[in-house]
């Protein structure tokens, strides 16, 4: 329906090539174009206007910017491009084309910063104590660049922060999943000795230490195992055993328990009892050094050799001691004193290890017991060094 007027138009003119009969007769009534079949895009054109193209670049000015690109010296091209564009509005577009196309084969050269590539390395390597001191000496070295420093620097220390708290998370996590047999960590130690002529002696030593670190509590157990022989006769005879749970209170308090089981016949007792609790206080905690000290009451059981038998209300004051001296020696120091009315007793042990390889070290340990009153015929010190080996699991 939309195309009839145009076919109309376009079949007129044959109407018009071929007379009718009534026009032959009468020119006066000849047929004239009905107005509803004309086209009306081709009665009324629509006007083409020229849009003028850009000027060409001169060939002077493109020899130029070709000269500027040819030296290589990114400088001289954007002073070249920017005098170009200047002078010649009208080529602005082809101007920052061939720059753009100049730019992707030479991008710019980034200058040297010695500084910045010193605090890239040391962030990189995540040691927090290297990073600050070398930002420190970059503020100062550098003033009129501290705060960029400082901006850095805070960066660094926002995204350990978060790296920490992700691993601590995590750790929470995998300590709350974890049954109460699982996550023990330790060591197991043994060793021997021998020697004969004037005096004939062969001896026995063993130990093991557990530890198992929980999100609020940590459960510690300790056994020990001494036996030695002199010309026939049992020279030592010292069998240890503890148990002693640990509650977190916050980062440095602690609350704890210590049940302890001891066998000492050259002492003078077969079995002495020992259980006590109280409060305990980290005063250094790290890698490199730990001390905590301890205390509160304590009950004490012993039955001696002779048959007799003591009981009594004592308290309790313990020490735990922990130097790194290098990545392969250790010092300890293990210490406990328990104060009754009738009889006093301390336990004190200090041990050196060494690290052969892997988890097998060498331990050397000198151990005492001192009871202030002993029963009758018995030495009030008792004194043993072991040479172990000591393995870490």
């Amino acid at each position: 329906m939309t195309n009839l007027p145009r076919l109309a138009a376009l079949c007129l003119p044959l109407a018009f090539a071929v007379p009718s009969a009534h026009a032959a007769q009468d020119p006066a009534e000849s047929l004239q174009p009905n107005p509803l079949l004309v086209d009306p895009v081709l009665a009324n054109p629509i006007p083409t206007a020229l849009v003028p193209l850009d000027p060409e670049l001169p060939i002077a000015v493109r020899a130029m910017i070709d000269a500027a690109f040819a030296s290589g010296d990114n400088d001289d091209v954007e002073a070249v491009a920017r005098f170009a564009r200047r002078t010649n509005p009208g080529n602005v577009g082809e101007i920052d084309a061939l720059l753009a196309y100049y730019r992707s084969e030479h991008p710019p050269e980034t200058p040297p910063d010695p500084i910045g590539n010193m605090l890239a390395a040391a962030i990189a390597s995540a040691k927090d104590a290297d990073v600050e001191a070398v930002g420190k000496l970059a503020k100062e070295t550098n003033p009129e660049n501290a705060q960029e420093i400082e901006e850095r620097l805070v960066a660094y220390r926002a995204e350990r922060k978060r790296l920490r708290d992700e691993a601590a998370a995590a750790e929470r996590a995998r300590l709350a999943a974890a049954k109460f047999w699982q996550h023990w960590k330790g060591e197991g130690q043994i060793g021997a000795s021998q020697s004969s002529g004037n005096t004939e002696s062969v001896g026995f030593s063993a130990g093991v230490a557990l530890a198992r670190q929980g999100i609020d509590w940590t459960h510690k157990f300790r056994a020990q195992a001494d036996y030695q022989r002199t010309n026939g006769k049992t020279s030592v005879e010292r069998y240890l055993g503890e148990l002693e749970p640990q509650y977190r209170i916050n980062d440095r308090t602690f609350a704890f328990g210590l049940a302890r089981w001891e066998h000492d016949r050259i002492l003078g007792y077969d079995t002495r009892w020992n259980l006590s609790g109280g409060l305990g206080y980290k005063v250094f905690d790290s890698k490199k050094m730990t001390l905590s000290l301890k205390g509160g009451p304590a009950f004490r059981q012993t039955d001696f050799v002779s048959g007799e038998e003591d009981t009594e209300l004592t308290a309790l004051a313990g020490v735990d001691f922990g130097w790194q001296i290098s990545p392969t020696l250790r010092l300890t120091q293990v210490a406990s004193t328990i104060i009754g009315e009738a009889n006093g007793s301390t336990s004190s042990q200090t041990a050196l290890n060494a690290k052969l390889t892997g988890a097998l070290s060498a331990r050397i340990a000198y151990s005492a017991q001192i009871d202030t009153s002993p029963p009758p015929g018995i030495e009030s010190v008792d004194t043993q060094t072991r040479f172990t080996l000591v393995y870490g699991f």
